[in-house]
């Protein structure tokens, strides 16, 4: 009955450790979900785990049983615990059983592409259910099955811990300090201490309870047998021994996180995704503004917006914020150029507009009336396939969809409704404050930066928005090179809410398109010269490509973060705006427009249209002549137009794609190399106590083996040889002679070694160096000897065995080293 409740203890502790790793892993895991629901797959994924492993125990069935009964009780427990969302009807619990046998092999990439936190979305759930499932079902069946397997555990209670630092944000919050150190990730950094402590506490335990379980067996079959106050010595030193290691545990996990975090940043596998490759590889919608004004292209529907558009004046297509001095591309100076995926649910609150894809729109961009925080609700035959490969790029505010298309290629195509919950963009003001360091150099721009110094406005916020103002009106407004049939469509409105002359432009936003534009403007003023007129500094000609990215530019010359956004506008304030909003929410090519957003201190995005004016045609002034007193505006345009530089596009965005996209490679694995970094930082603080012992026995043996007295070295080899023999578990009596330690061990090297050191000892002569060299080779010989008799557990026990720490801790030692320690400090300075 005792033998019963022993097991029954043992099992008890081995299942508490289970749990804690399960509690462990699901705290680090909470960040992804940030749901109560992640607690409750965790309990009864440890529950249905731990209690088949059991059952199967009880019952003495095969192991191919236990299998089949894990497969059937996820199949049981999938749905209504880990996809709560199929429980509508008996259809969607038929596609959710589905989409829980498929998530065991693509569920990792559902929650990587997502956008944290996950909450209930879809199937999200799965892959963590199959992590502590398998796991409490490993974990369990090893330590059910004996003491020689049980310490596997371990590892397997570490993997479940893992899921949570590998599919994490590599955001972990501020760096925590302790004194002069710096602890970064500290949720994440303590939490892996308290496993690492959990599992040596529980590895401590479990063999002071085979060790008491093994005393009592003995007790009960011998008579006589009681314990003594050595072996009360030594248990109370085996406690002390196994708190230094845990404390050592503790203190190493401390010291190194500081070192770990210079090694590498910390960044999990969300951080790298497909869909950036696949936008790189489209044509930049700057690029191909123009593209919308052309005849063919004036008139047709890209999309529709049904729904109260009250307060929500702007839909976005594309964000693009990394410029190369020739194309605006999707991507920014500090913001995220990463697309994730946004799980459903989000705030909740918005007005619920539909969009309609219609024939005139087409690619990955995907509009976005005002901004949302949750994924669209699609509709349609694609429905599935759009949900699956929808992204988002927070940093930016765009977001794509690269499905497959009907007809080849990634987007969307005609047909494609999905709903949002959508909510107007937040009023931001730029104000008094100062921008930083300039962004751009000012040899790259040098016209710009002229004609800057000669608007003479502060280098603010407020100031800024005075020179978007300016580079507004003192533009003028042309979509096309020459006018014709493809450019009618857009010359014939303009003229109709005003005197509107066409005026040539060059298209492309290169650095030197740009440069002319402000060289245009500069040249205007100054032969304009102190006039009052702003109709005479009208001058530069061009349409949204080439002003927002001028407008761009000119705030990161002041030193703000800016980025160009391709929209359609809903509604606009001006009595006639250079780009007409969308009639009714139908959007044509006619309301394609580009405005700048500019990042405010507060980390806020400003919004500025600076579409040029086309009510004031540029008067062509010749230096050095009378302006007249009152001037007036002609209502035929110049006819010598000023020849921009020699470049009619600029789309040349496959000259670096090649470049980026053959460097991916490295990008991919770097976060998997990372999380195998993590995951063997976390074993090497586990192993840290047992390769400190491994280490301090070599530089004792090597010690005893390189003292310079021949005497004193034949003495440490014979204090090798018993600590070899309590390594690997004889009995050696203590307070023995040497003679009675070889007789109780009962090998032949011990009784020859013993006779060796007493002879050498109590000789009259000192024993010789070749007299050491033959008590060490008879060390090494019966070392040999052991370890070629043993088991590999057996090897790895003696290599990691305290014995031979604990037989030189005695408490005539203690106290000595405590008399030393008191008298040390007491000794005059």
């Amino acid at each position: 009955m005792r033998l019963d409740r022993d097991a029954l203890l043992r099992l008890a502790w081995d299942l508490s450790y289970i749990v804690a790793g399960v509690a462990i892993a699901t705290a680090l895991a909470w960040p992804i979900y940030e749901s109560p629901r992640v607690v409750l797959v965790g309990v009864v994924a440890t529950v249905l785990g731990i209690g088949l492993v059991l059952l199967r125990a009880r019952l003495k069935r095969p192991v191919w049983t236990l299998a089949l009964a894990v497969v059937a009780g996820y199949l049981v427990v999938v749905v209504p615990l880990a996809i709560p969302s199929a429980l509508g009807s008996p259809l969607r619990v038929l596609r959710g059983l589905g989409d829980g046998v498929v998530g065991v092999v693509v569920g990792w990439k559902q929650v990587l592409t997502l956008t944290l936190p996950l909450g209930e979305y879809q199937a999200v759930l799965v892959p963590f259910l199959v992590v502590i499932l398998l796991g409490t079902v490993l974990a369990t069946s090893f330590v059910v099955r004996g003491t020689r397997l049980a310490v596997a555990a371990v590892p397997v209670v570490m993997l479940m811990s893992v899921f949570g630092l590998v599919f994490g944000s590599s955001d972990t919050g501020q760096p925590l300090r302790v004194g002069a150190a710096v602890i970064p990730a500290p949720r994440e950094v303590l939490l892996a201490i308290l496993l690492v402590v959990v599992s040596l506490v529980w590895l401590v335990g479990r063999a002071r309870m085979a060790r008491a379980r093994a005393l009592r067996i003995v007790q009960a079959s011998t008579s006589g047998v009681r314990q003594g106050s050595h072996s009360r010595w030594v248990a109370a030193r085996r406690q002390a021994l196994g708190v230094v290691l845990v404390v050592g545990a503790v203190l190493g996990g401390l010291a190194i996180a500081p070192a770990a975090s210079g090694w590498v940043s910390r960044e999990a596998l969300r951080e790298a995704i497909d869909p950036l490759l696949i936008v790189q590889k489209q044509a930049s919608p700057l690029a191909g503004y123009r593209a919308w004004f052309e005849a063919d292209n004036y008139d047709r529907t890209l999309f529709t917006v049904e729904g109260d558009t009250t307060g929500i004046d702007r839909v976005r297509i594309a964000t693009l914020g990394d410029y190369d001095g020739e194309v605006f591309r999707a991507g920014g100076q500090d913001a995220d150029p990463l697309f994730t995926r946004l799980a459903g649910g989000g705030s909740g609150e918005g007005t619920p507009l539909t969009v309609t894809i219609g024939d005139g729109f087409a690619g990955v961009w995907v509009p976005v009336p005002g901004t949302i925080d949750a994924a669209p609700v699609f509709s349609g035959e694609r429905a599935e396939d759009l949900t699956d490969a929808f992204y988002v790029s927070r940093g930016d505010a765009a977001a794509v969809d690269v499905a497959e298309r009907t007809g080849g290629g990634n987007g969307l195509e005609v047909g494609d409704t999905y709903r949002v919950l959508a909510q107007p963009d937040a009023e931001v003001e730029l104000g008094p404050d100062r921008g930083g360091e300039p962004l751009v150099s000012e040899n790259d721009y040098a016209e710009m930066a002229d004609w800057v110094e000669a608007q003479e406005v502060p280098r603010t916020g407020d100031g800024l928005a005075e020179l978007f103002s300016r580079l507004r009106d003192r533009g003028y407004l042309s979509h096309s090179l020459s006018e014709g049939e493809t450019a009618a469509p857009w010359i014939a409105d303009l003229q109709s809410s005003s005197g509107y002359a066409f005026q040539s432009s060059y298209a492309g936003h290169s650095v030197a398109r740009i440069e002319q534009i402000f060289a245009d403007l500069a040249d205007q003023q100054r032969i304009a010269g102190a006039s009052d007129d702003e109709a005479l500094l009208v001058a530069a000609v061009g349409d949204d490509e080439q002003f927002a990215t001028a407008a761009a530019v000119l705030a990161r010359y002041l030193g703000f973060e800016s980025r160009v956004v391709v929209g359609t506008r809903l509604a606009s304030d001006d009595e006639a705006p250079s780009v007409a909003p969308c009639a009714d929410g139908v959007c044509t090519g006619a309301n394609v427009t580009a405005w700048v957003e500019v990042r405010a201190a507060d980390g806020a995005w400003a919004t500025f249209d600076v579409s040029p004016q086309f009510a004031v045609t540029p008067i062509d002034v010749t230096e050095g002549e009378q302006l007249p007193e009152n001037p007036t505006v002609p209502e035929q345009s110049r006819t010598d137009v000023l020849d921009p530089p020699p470049a009619q596009r600029d789309d040349s965005e496959g000259s670096t794609v090649d470049d980026e996209v053959a460097s991916d490679w490295f990008a991919a694995i770097l976060p998997v190399l990372l999380a195998v970094g993590t995951g063997l930082l976390a074993v090497f603080l586990l192993l840290l106590p047992l390769l400190f012992l491994f280490v301090i026995k070599g530089a004792r043996r090597r010690r005893r083996r390189d003292e310079p007295v021949p005497e004193v070295r034949v003495v440490g080899a014979w204090d090798e040889l018993v600590d070899t023999y309590l390594d690997h578990g004889f009995s050696v009596p203590a307070g023995a002679t040497r003679k009675s330690v070889a007789e109780a061990v009962g090998r032949a090297p011990a009784l020859a070694l013993a006779a060796t050191v007493d002879a050498a000892v109590f000789a009259e002569h000192p024993p010789t160096r070749g007299a050491s060299d033959a008590a060490w080779t008879i060390v090494d010989d019966e070392r040999s000897r052991l370890i070629e008799s043993s088991t590999l557990r057996d090897r790895v026990r003696a290599s990691v065995s305290l014995a031979s720490f604990l037989r030189h801790v005695t408490p005539r030692a203690v106290l000595e080293a405590a008399r030393s320690l008191f008298r040390q400090k007491e000794s005059p300075r």
